[in-house]
């Protein structure tokens, strides 16, 4: 029974977000508490009725749970872009838009900035975007030469291909939505991940596209390899590379390819589908033999099913969306492919797009606890939280242990997150100084943080001070939420 204990908790740890109201659910007979998002009713006989956006409903007796009611995004979407109509404001029907991108709302994003349009026809801002949703929309050239590609890689016969207006996917995943594992998905997995994939190229685009810079559309599909299983994404992985031995997922710039799995088929979530195995078999059996105790023992087991689905789509989520930034960065022009760029640089702009495992995707820079623990953890060890340090990439070049990268990641995510929200031009022309850099330069501290100053020029301990004041105003996501921001 122990190892379930220590199961349960990571369970706990994965456990996403996604929309609605926020519920903290305290499994009975355990110390493990879940915070889920989504849509609640309280029931007569104490019972209360909660509703996943993708992965169905739930029952939780009332002593169980804490309700915060929350407007949805939507609602909270559809408030703004009110107010802005109601005054004929296109600047804050724009605002709105906004808004909508960064809570991944995209399809609302593209109706308020038509909305402006008819309030303003020459508004520059929507009229670039509304360029882009043009130039987005164009028909790419369907390419057998891709596929063809794509399949030398990987030279696995049941590998099969599958497209999308911006991407073409090789893969071996279940052609049915429940595929080996009996998950209630109504999609097959890589249908799934081809729209995950859609999402980030077009929030990436509007981002940049948002504040000016009008950044290269791909003029081909990119290519992305999908393995069902973890062991063959492993021993693809590392034929080209031992290093690759310990990710979850990596962007190839030589290949142009970024290549994932499917995070169900790891060792972890292989046990923790036992255990929801073990407490559906307990369900079961409780209601056959009307146990004392069975509706406790229902909840533990459908709340279980839920968390291991929503946990493994999360995984999913984190991956992707981070590595689908580095293959946009890299085909866009924003980082170009051959030339090096720091990895402060690089996987901070990839963890600021990316949606972190307990955020669902929410759309661009997404603040949640997790992500700011890992920058707090060295947040006043000013050695290695500083500018020098980490503009310089000694956060990463120092690092000698996973947990040593996962604290640059969080430095790097924080610094970049700064930057994007308050210093957008300045890191945008730092960006281009980068890419000017010839391809075989060699880096070293004093040379990053040379370019880092020739293009901030605000003094060193200002800037520093800055950041850190702003870090400390970050409210998380769900913070947000609650006060209905």
């Amino acid at each position: 029974m122990k190892r379930y204990v220590v199961v349960l908790t990571l369970l706990a740890c994965c456990a996403g977000v996604s929309r609605g109201d926020i519920v903290e659910y305290a499994v009975p007979r355990t110390n493990l508490r879940v915070t889920l998002q989504g849509r609640t009713q309280i029931n007569p006989g104490r019972t209360v009725s909660f509703r996943h956006p993708k992965f169905g409903n739930l029952v939780f007796a009332l002593q169980d749970v804490a309700i915060h009611k929350a407007p949805t995004t939507s609602e909270l979407f559809s408030r703004r872009l009110g107010k802005a109509a109601a005054r004929k404001d296109a600047d804050m029907v724009m605002e709105a838009a906004l808004w909508a991108l960064r809570n991944g709302l995209l399809r609302q994003c593209h109706e308020a900035i038509q909305q402006a349009l008819v309030f303003d026809s020459n508004h520059e801002e929507a009229g670039r975007m509304a360029r882009l949703n043009e130039l987005m929309q164009r028909p790419l050239g369907d390419s057998s030469d891709l596929a063809a590609e794509l399949k030398a890689m990987v030279r696995k016969d049941d590998m099969r291909i599958a497209r999308s207006p911006h991407f073409i996917l090789l893969h071996d995943t279940p052609e049915k939505p429940d595929g080996e594992r009996g998950s209630p998905r109504r999609k097959p997995r890589a249908l799934e991940r081809l729209e995950l994939l859609e999402q980030v190229y077009e929030s990436f685009l509007l981002k940049f596209y948002s504040k000016g810079v009008e950044l290269e559309i791909p003029q081909e599909r990119l290519k992305v390899i999908l393995f069902n299983d973890q062991k063959m994404y492993l021993h693809y992985a590392t034929s080209l590379s031992p290093e690759l031995s310990s990710t979850a997922g990596f962007w190839d710039p030589k290949t142009n390819v970024s290549v994932f799995y499917d995070h169900g088929t790891t060792e972890q979530f292989k046990a923790l589908k036992e255990l929801s195995d073990v407490f559906q078999g307990m369900k079961a059996n409780a209601i056959r033999l009307r146990t004392v105790g069975a509706a406790d023992t229902v909840r533990m087991a459908d709340t279980l099913s839920l968390l291991f689905q929503v946990a493994q789509e999360d995984a999913d989520i984190e991956v992707v969306s981070h590595e689908a930034t580095h293959q946009m960065a890299g085909n866009t022009g924003l980082l170009p492919r051959h030339v090096s760029v720091p990895g402060w640089v690089h996987e901070g702009l990839a963890s600021y797009f990316e949606a972190p495992e307990d955020a669902a995707w929410s759309g661009i820079g997404a603040v949640n606890e997790s992500r700011l623990a890992w920058y707090r953890a060295l947040e006043n060890d000013r050695e290695h939280s500083n500018l020098d340090f980490i503009v310089g990439d000694q956060i990463f070049s120092y690092a000698a242990s996973h947990a040593a990268r996962l604290h640059g990641y969080g430095q790097a995510w924080a610094l970049t997150h700064f930057l994007i929200e308050k210093h957008f031009d300045e890191f945008m022309t730092y960006y281009r100084r980068l890419g000017e850099l010839p391809p075989d330069v060699k880096f070293s501290p004093e040379l990053l943080n040379k370019l880092f100053d020739e293009v901030f020029t605000i003094d060193r301990k200002s800037l520093d001070f800055e950041w850190r004041a702003y870090m400390g105003s970050l409210k998380t996501d769900v913070e947000l939420i609650l006060e209905g921001e």
